[in-house]
């Protein structure tokens, strides 16, 4: 069984696809190369050739980052959806609010024995909820 043949490794399989690889195979050319001259690279020549690499993927691949006038749209835009997030939230607290207290006015007006059935029931409903919770919590 010939075991010289070994499957590629990882970075055989990235050196042969586009330029991503000839920077590969161009940087493992040239250490190859200094390692058979001089005994290996020296730490400087390694952190050039880092820098050298660098370079190139930036020129290759450019970045670009957003500007503050884009980062002030988006804060602005944010807080005006905010803002009126909010004057909506409260806008339907106070309309709540006066339909129930025209509620209890009319009730109150109009029918004073219901509005004193509505305030007993306000009244007794939580202390009976209560009273039965613990009745429950009790048996369990």
């Amino acid at each position: 069984m010939d075991t010289s043949k070994k499957p590629p490794s990882r970075g055989e399989e990235a050196a042969s696809d586009g330029l991503t690889g000839k920077l590969q195979r161009d940087g493992a050319a040239e250490a190859h190369a200094r390692v058979e001259q001089g005994g290996g690279p020296s730490d400087e020549q390694i952190v050039q050739s880092l820098k050298e690499g660098l370079s190139t993927l930036d020129r290759m691949f450019p970045s670009s980052s957003p500007t503050a006038s884009w980062f002030e749209q988006q804060v602005a835009a944010t807080t005006k959806k905010q803002r009126s997030k909010l004057l909506s939230d409260l806008l339907k607290l106070w309309l709540g609010a006066l339909v129930l207290l025209y509620l209890l006015y009319v009730t109150a007006t109009a029918q004073p024995i219901a509005f004193t059935l509505l305030q007993a029931a306000a009244l007794i409903a939580p202390l009976a909820w209560l009273i039965l919770r613990k009745q429950v919590d009790t048996h369990e």
